[in-house]
């Protein structure tokens, strides 16, 4: 096992961090942590657990246009997001990503963010984590906390994209923003001290 660095953060306490920050930069709905998205459902199919998620929950109602709302609300963290994933994916596979591009994809999500933290370095988890950060979240965002993991989230973003060139059978995954969780914690400091404080 790799020895951490300083100042590591074991998963629950990114995690509960993250949620704070959130939270704060999207004040008027729900922020959680180990969210099920199909709470309730069949128990006899595949449940996965969203490390951090973003409401408003579209468990039982559709919210795309709040999802508009807010993305329109938060555009520059969401734009500085997507500037970081362009410069972590350039040059493989496709175009740059833009706003409204980002804006028009999984308009029937059931979350605003869906975020997956990874560091396991299994490629089958970060697939997994790819897929449903993208099927659940408006905005996907996997959180790669190593050089290794970023790398294979990319690889594999590349090849859906490529099955898709080829016109293979593949996922779609547009959406699905990928970020080291520094530069993921740079864009949430920045666009939380520029919020207005109270009395202000």
């Amino acid at each position: 096992m790799p020895r951490r660095p300083v100042g590591y953060m074991r998963a629950p306490e990114y995690q509960a961090r993250a949620k704070e920050a959130l939270q704060r930069l999207y004040p008027t709905v729900e922020v959680e942590t180990e969210w099920y998205p199909f709470k309730g459902e069949k128990r006899d199919m595949y449940w996965p657990v969203v490390d951090v998620a973003v409401g408003p929950f579209a468990t039982h109602s559709t919210y795309g246009h709040r999802y508009t709302e807010l993305m329109d609300e938060s555009r520059g963290f969401v734009e500085s997001l997507i500037e970081i994933h362009n410069l972590n994916v350039l040059g493989i596979g496709g175009a740059p990503l833009d706003f409204p591009t980002l804006a028009r994809f999984n308009e029937n999500a059931r979350c605003l963010l869906c975020i997956e933290l990874e560091e396991s370095g299994s490629r089958k988890h970060c697939l997994g984590n790819l897929v449903n950060a993208s099927a659940l979240g408006r905005i996907g965002i996997l959180l790669a906390r190593t050089e290794k993991v970023l790398r294979i989230f990319v690889s594999q973003r590349a090849y859906l994209r490529f099955l898709e060139e080829v016109e293979k059978n593949t996922f779609k995954t547009t959406n699905a923003l990928i970020l080291m969780t520094e530069q993921f914690d740079q864009c949430l400091r920045e666009h939380i001290e520029r919020l207005p404080r109270n009395g202000q």
